[in-house]
């Protein structure tokens, strides 16, 4: 419990460093070459301390040691961080699929009015695409692609072969999906909910409370979602995801 404890405190101070880290970047001109090239360097850094303290908390739900955990993830930076911008590139392609769903409902719609020779609402077939798309998005593609977080931690490049649809029990087709709405759909939904408030000093409180709840979801729901992810893998000790030399 200790080192749990220790490791939970040392997450939520990382999510905050990298917040600033995000702020500090999102800041910075990009209007000469050498300005340009910090930032860049500025975002690079960002997306692979990411990795590390996020691949961090696969290992140590693994094998128990803090210390222990930041080596492993550090030896396995460069595959955690090529998984991490496949995983980018792809929820990018998937947003922007979504965006075509409109034009290929009202195509759809006319086509089915057309054959079934009965009315149907592109609205209605829009809404089903979305809805298909939002299962994919928040449950069926997580699911099979977090396992892979441990694997890499685990066997290095070869943990890329593993998907959840191998050794996963059905009850974590439940309890990811459910952590993973927690620890983003959650916070999103909450920071932007904006209550009727009669004064800026009552809204920026709200604000205040809503941001901590949030930032808190955001911490407990992510390293809830890497514990019921790390436990039960296969070879997942502290011998065999020790980083190769």
């Amino acid at each position: 419990m200790r080192s749990t404890g220790l490791f939970v405190g040392i997450h939520l101070i990382g999510n905050a460093l990298l917040l600033w880290l995000g702020y500090y970047w999102l800041g910075l001109g990009e209007s000469r070459a050498g300005a340009l090239l910090w930032s860049l360097l500025v975002a690079a850094l960002g997306f692979c301390l990411t990795c590390w303290l996020y691949g961090a908390a696969f290992a140590f739900f693994a094998q128990r040691g803090v210390g222990a955990a930041f080596r492993t993830a550090l030896g396995r930076l460069a595959p955690l961080v090529v998984a991490a911008l496949a995983v980018l590139v792809f929820y990018v392609l998937l947003i922007r699929a979504d965006d075509t769903m409109n034009g290929l409902g009202f195509r759809l719609a006319s086509w089915l009015t057309l054959h079934l020779r009965r009315p149907v609402r592109p609205a209605t077939v829009q809404a089903f695409f979305h809805g298909v798309y939002w299962v994919l998005r928040w449950m069926v593609f997580p699911v099979m692609i977090l396992p892979i977080g441990p694997a890499i931690l685990s066997r290095g490049w070869a943990g890329f072969g593993a998907f959840a649809l191998r050794y996963r029990p059905c009850l974590y087709w439940l309890e990811a999906p459910a952590l993973l709405l927690a620890a983003l759909w959650a916070p999103l939904r909450l920071i932007g909910w904006v209550p009727h408030m009669s004064s800026f000093g009552a809204e920026m409180a709200s604000f205040v409370v809503r941001a901590a709840l949030a930032y808190l979801l955001f911490g407990g729901g992510w390293l809830a979602l890497a514990f019921v992810t790390s436990r039960g893998q296969p070879g997942a000790t502290a011998k065999r995801a020790a980083p190769s030399r």
